[in-house]
């Protein structure tokens, strides 16, 4: 892996802790908030846990593309680049990432995907359990692909 790349891949993974973060700042102040001020503050997480799984996502699709040398296409690339990060490779590399994280991105990705296409009827109930899944598991993958690239000699070792 090219210091570019792994430059590429750490800002991927450093953008999606803090969106994570910043998700995890916006729930802790909801307290008291009411009507718009809340719904705003609602939509708001929302979007940081939307663009920390995108983060998290792009950063294996980074290391998944310089490792295997090609990353899984058509409809269900998202769960397939998930599960290929998650699945050795027979003869060829480790699992980048642990079952654990798998699961835990599946689920935010499942949420992504819910915020996506919500139009004008998000409900926060739904999303909240991801805050402190984002807090969890994006800390973890970054640890994980920091730990797998340094094992290959691939990156700086966390």
């Amino acid at each position: 892996m090219t210091p570019p790349a792994w430059a590429d891949i750490a800002a991927d993974l450093d953008a999606a802790l803090n969106q994570a973060a910043l998700a995890q700042a916006r729930a802790r102040g909801l307290a008291g908030r009411t009507g718009d001020d809340r719904s705003a503050h609602e939509l708001a997480i929302g979007k940081h846990l939307h663009d920390a799984y995108t983060a998290a996502e792009k950063a294996v699709e980074r290391v998944v593309e310089v490792v295997d040398g090609d990353i899984p296409r058509g409809r269900s690339f998202h769960r397939d680049l998930i599960r290929r990060a998650a699945m050795p490779i027979p003869g060829g590399r480790l699992a980048i990432i642990s079952a654990d994280t798998a699961a835990g991105l599946e689920d935010l990705l499942g949420f992504r995907h819910v915020f996506r296409h919500v139009y004008g009827t998000f409900d926060f109930g739904r999303a909240a359990p991801n805050v402190a899944l984002a807090a969890t598991v994006i800390p973890r993958l970054r640890d994980e692909i920091t730990a797998f690239a340094a094992g290959l000699g691939l990156a700086p070792r966390a």
